[in-house]
């Protein structure tokens, strides 16, 4: 089934395949991250045996996990056709799990493709427990500024909270809030100028927010420039139950990942040799 055509008129579906599939080659692994956060002692970035391991150190179930078969194919009819695990993932209570809200203590790591090892490219955390067996917000607060120093936002409403650290280009950013915004200025469809304002390391409509992977040529839309990546911890509490959730997506990463497998499915659709970037992969 075709989720979408682009300009150029490549197609891309997902369906699965009796075909051979073609081979992705796998560049240099990612610099050292430039960031301390870690969930688990996991980063982005790290071999996924690094992260199967910590799965089997926490869980005796096997990991969960999800596939596609990704198919695209040139307007010459040229097709590129290879599997991409999505993600994989311990200790998740299912969809019956999740509509009785049971406690849980769910691990995922968001990965790229072959071409980086599949490495993941975030990881997320999300703890459901009785109350009483978690810590108290300013308590959580407490030892993750232990741990990373004061965060670039604090939000607390009650006795629900919300704590990002970010990470730029240029390095940590201390007070998202003190960031003057970005500006940034189009040319629209009839001539006139468009611009739109957005927050460094924050949500806009013209870029992607994520670093999951969809193919698109040619790609209008980067992920969030400028930004390196954020660790967020949100800590939520219900009667009687309370949910904490860990997130650290690595933007450069995802960036990284989409440049190079973009470059490689072009290239054998076209059968040209499409210029590397010079990238620090």
């Amino acid at each position: 089934m075709i989720r979408f055509s682009i300009a150029l008129g490549f197609c891309l579906s997902f369906a699965s395949s009796g075909l051979a599939e073609d081979t992705l080659t796998a560049v240099p692994a990612p610099a050292e991250r430039p960031y301390p956060y870690e969930i688990l002692s996991l980063q982005p970035g790290d071999l996924l045996d690094d992260v199967l391991a910590v799965y089997a150190e926490r869980s005796d179930a096997d990991p969960t996990s999800e596939s596609e078969v990704l198919r695209i194919q040139s307007p010459e009819g040229a097709v590129f056709e290879f599997t991409y695990q999505l993600f994989t993932r311990i200790g998740d209570v299912g969809i019956n799990g999740r509509l009785a809200k049971a406690p849980q203590d769910q691990v995922t790591a968001r990965l790229s493709s072959d071409v980086m090892e599949q490495r993941p490219m975030a990881i997320y955390r999300s703890i459901r427990q009785p109350s009483g067996e978690l810590p108290e917000p300013l308590e959580l607060k407490a030892q993750i500024e232990e741990a990373y120093g004061p965060p670039s936002r604090v939000e607390i409403t009650g006795r629900d909270m919300v704590l990002t650290y970010a990470w730029s280009t240029d390095g940590f950013i201390p007070d998202l809030d003190a960031l003057e915004p970005i500006r940034r200025e189009e040319t629209t469809s009839s001539g006139g100028k468009l611009i739109t304002e957005y927050e460094l390391c924050g949500s806009a409509q013209h870029y992607r927010n994520t670093v999951e992977y969809r193919f698109e040529y040619p790609r209008d839309k980067l992920i969030k420039p400028g930004c390196v990546a954020t660790f967020k911890v949100s800590y939520r509490s219900e009667p009687g139950m309370t949910s904490i959730n860990f997130s650290l997506e690595d933007y450069e990463v995802g960036r990284m990942h989409t440049e190079e497998l973009d470059r490689q499915i072009v290239g054998a659709l076209t059968g040209e040799e499409v210029e590397a970037s010079d990238m620090d992969l």
